[in-house]
């Protein structure tokens, strides 16, 4: 049954560490962005992809496709463009690099934001905000927070009313950061296959 929600991903980022643009990485017969979108979207009754201005499109993407309004403002402006445009009270933000996320705790994640500003994962005191589900409740913080040039997406959120989501697989939120993140995720996507 589908959510009445919004899938974001976010796919804004300069990627200098992996050293090219991770949402156009391939795996298998699709690239990264497609699969973090075909393993989540079944679940939410619109999908939206956040680029940080339209060069980052090096492919055209059969999605809502948004932009941010604070260019090289890291996620918090993909989230702001994503809250904007959503048909939804509630969505579900993930950043393109994250392929471990499950529906499952997507799922868990917007049911909790319904009576909070966000619901976020945290473990062992750490969360990241770029996982998690966010009410246009949130809005005016974040573009208070952007305007005043703030774009620390952890300072956002902690100005929240947040539902915390403890005892979740830490290993959901991994992020493939690196060359050899994406060398143990394509070992681990073959293996399935």
């Amino acid at each position: 049954m589908l959510m009445d929600a919004t899938l974001l991903v976010l796919a804004g980022g300069d990627s200098r560490r992996m050293g090219r643009p991770k949402a156009w990485i391939e795996v298998g017969d699709t690239v990264l962005l497609r699969y973090v979108v075909e393993r989540l979207a079944p679940a939410f009754s619109e999908v939206v992809v956040a680029f940080g201005e339209p060069e980052q499109m090096e492919q055209l993407v059969p999605y809502r496709v948004v932009f941010d309004r604070k260019r090289d403002a890291g996620p918090l402006a993909g989230l702001e463009a994503g809250l904007i445009a959503a048909r939804h009270d509630v969505l579900f933000a993930v950043a393109c690099d994250m392929p471990y996320v499950t529906p499952t705790t997507a799922q868990l994640a917007v049911a909790a934001a319904r009576n909070s500003d966000a619901a976020i994962a945290r473990h062992d005191g750490l969360f990241e905000p770029v996982c998690g589900a966010y009410r246009k409740t949130a809005l005016p913080a974040i573009v208070g927070a952007l305007d005043a040039g703030n774009y620390t997406a952890h300072d956002v959120a902690q100005s929240l009313d947040v539902t915390w989501l403890e005892g979740l697989d830490p290993a959901e939120f991994e992020s493939l950061n690196t060359p050899a993140d994406l060398e143990r995720f394509h070992a681990a996507f073959s293996a399935q296959r």
